[in-house]
């Protein structure tokens, strides 16, 4: 990411930033995030049709400008407890590049597979799209 390790770390952890990249961009409904250690999340992607896609998730860990570790939900499924655990890493490459690793543990197989084809892969490359450009439009 062409921004400095504060900033990407900002656009997580904030509200009014992470609202405008983490849903590929999209208009997004905050139910409630507190993004602190303990903390949790719940948040609606809203497609162009009015439907609304939910997510939730609880923060095991915000360690300032290092890394983050989650839980990731997706609340359409037809029974809940299909939960990814993520741990996101921010390393500074330079002072002006920041790298981010994310790594996501599914419960199953089956469970890593179904997100997969879902588009969960192309639905995150197109959110840190919208995170590169939020960052360049702050620059």
């Amino acid at each position: 990411m062409n921004a400095t390790l504060e900033k990407v770390f900002e656009a997580y952890i904030k509200e009014e930033l992470f609202t405008k990249w983490w849903c590929r961009g999209k208009k997004m409904k905050v139910y409630h995030f507190d993004c602190k250690d303990g903390g949790s999340w719940h948040i609606a992607e809203q497609s162009e049709d009015g439907n609304e896609y939910e997510f939730t998730g609880c923060f095991h860990e915000v360690a300032k400008d290092r890394r983050i570790v989650q839980t990731f939900e997706f609340l359409g499924m037809p029974e809940r407890g299909h939960v990814m655990l993520e741990k996101i890493e921010f390393v500074a490459v330079d002072e002006h590049t920041t790298e981010i690793r994310t790594h996501s543990t599914a419960m199953n197989q089956l469970d890593r597979d179904g997100m997969i084809a879902s588009g969960m892969e192309s639905g995150w490359r197109q959110s840190i799209e919208a995170l590169g450009k939020l960052l360049e439009s702050d620059n």
